[in-house]
């Protein structure tokens, strides 16, 4: 069906169908918690002008139209009414297990510095500039907060947006109707496996990025066995990594920031960027080729790299004579990366705290703990985000990945947690507290408390100093 016809003179779009206003268009969307199509009458009766619905329902109207895929529609319906915006705009889609926020924020700095007004759309919020917009919760909105977000970045003077995809996102169809310019896959491994099922559901729903939407350019972390997989996939792909068309040199990392070395068209380059931590060697290779692609010089890429900085991403404090890093690590493959650089930095004994979320993946849970005892001299386990989980049960569940208990400490209250790590620092420690990052919250039985790991580090380093 061509839904061009139906939405000319519509007021607006809602799949909820208490939102309904006279002259809006209903889209019926199955969801994980309820189906709209049992909302359909509820929709008509508020003044629908059209509803969509992809089987049959009960009510009979001739406002009542059926389409193949109501997801879909919702996507391509939200495109037409807000203008196509991303068609006027060079829309950049990062889609990855890990490593998606750091890569938007460097793709974003490298195409502000190249002169292209960039907006990002993701994790931590939605913003253009100093201009940040209604932050919907989730790292892609709905379909129709994401091309309403598109259209005011676009007349807001936005060229281009750089978004973070997740695989929910992909697999619900979040995008739809979205023309990228540049999509990119920074790796895969476990998580979201409460959702995905298995790590084979999970990354067909990541290709879909590069198999049902138009781009002009696709990046593949080379070095990932998926992203190796994925390259038969995708059209136009380019590669980052030891052995990519951007090819890793070398890469060192310390205290003061990392300096990367990379190949390109027979060229030597050499980076310096504030962020730390070896898995960052990925996040600006993905920025350095995309740089290049887009047809801006080496000396624009370097100066956006130089100094950019994500919030919640390997942020560090001085204590006495210990250094504490704050980062977002909540999965097996990311933990131990973050944990693998700490280390690496630590003179002395590294420290680790974290927890992991409830209501998601329990399978993660042991190799976390796993990969924790592994790496660290001392680790504290905690709470997380609980959800309506009991964080005791959830500790549980790391511990079973723990072989030797005597390095490993239990305090389910955070604060208590984070705090404890830090009263046990001595110089030339590092201590991690992973898990949470940016969130400004600690989210317990559906009620989300004020909490924030870098607020509590500094408290406590307050008192101790």
């Amino acid at each position: 069906m061509d839904l061009r016809g139906i939405f000319k003179d519509a007021r607006g779009i809602s799949a909820n169908s208490k939102e309904v206003k006279e002259g809006y268009i209903f889209v019926a969307v199955k969801g994980t918690q309820a189906d709209g199509h049992s909302f359909v009458e509820e929709a008509l009766h508020r003044g629908a002008k059209w509803v969509l619905v992809e089987r049959e329902v009960k009510v009979k109207d001739p406002r009542i139209l059926k389409v193949e895929d109501t997801r879909r529609a919702l996507g391509e319906l939200s495109s037409l009414f807000f203008g196509e915006p991303s068609k006027s705009l060079k829309v950049v889609g990062i889609t990855g297990t890990n490593g998606k926020t750091t890569s938007t924020h460097v793709v974003e700095s490298i195409l502000n510095g190249g002169g292209i007004k960039t907006g990002l759309i993701g994790t931590i919020y939605y913003r253009l500039g100093e201009k940040v917009y209604e932050y919907e919760g989730r790292t892609t909105p709905d379909p129709i907060k994401w091309h309403s977000t598109l259209k005011a970045m676009k007349e807001e003077g936005a060229e281009a947006v750089v978004c973070e995809v997740s695989s929910h996102a992909l697999d619900q169809k979040r995008v739809w109707g979205t023309n990228f310019h540049t999509v990119a896959f920074t790796n895969l491994s476990q998580d979201h496996l409460d959702y995905h099922h298995t790590m084979e559901e999970y990354f067909m729903a990541k290709a879909r990025l590069f198999t049902e939407y138009e781009y002009e350019h696709a990046l593949i972390n080379g070095d990932d066995p998926w992203g190796q997989r994925l390259l038969g996939m995708a059209r136009r792909a380019k590669t980052y990594g030891r052995h990519g068309d951007l090819k890793i040199r070398d890469f060192s990392t310390g205290f003061g920031g990392s300096w990367l070395s990379v190949e390109y068209e027979g060229k030597e380059y050499r980076f310096f960027s504030s962020l730390r931590g070896s898995f960052q060697a990925y996040n600006l290779s993905l920025g350095i080729l995309l740089g290049f692609l887009w047809g801006l010089s080496a000396e624009t890429i370097e100066e956006g790299i130089r100094e950019v900085r994500v919030p919640g991403r390997f942020e560090t404090y001085e204590g006495k004579g210990f250094m504490v890093v704050v980062d977002y690590a909540h999965t097996p493959d990311a933990l131990e990366k973050l944990l693998k650089t700490a280390r690496a930095l630590a003179k002395n004994r590294l420290i680790s705290v974290f927890g992991a979320g409830g209501n998601r993946d329990r399978s993660k849970r042991p190799l976390m703990g796993s990969v924790a005892e592994s790496l660290s001299h001392l680790v504290i386990v905690t709470s997380d985000n609980p959800r309506f989980e009991e964080p005791e049960a959830i500790i549980q569940d790391i511990l079973e990945g723990i072989q030797d208990r005597k390095k490993v400490l239990v305090e389910p209250d955070r604060r208590k947690a984070i705090e404890l790590a830090l009263h046990t620092a001595e110089e030339g420690d590092v201590v991690v507290v992973a898990g949470k990052g940016h969130e400004d919250y600690q989210e317990i039985k559906g009620v989300k408390y004020p909490f924030k790991d870098s607020e509590v580090v500094k408290e406590a380093l307050s008192v101790r100093l």
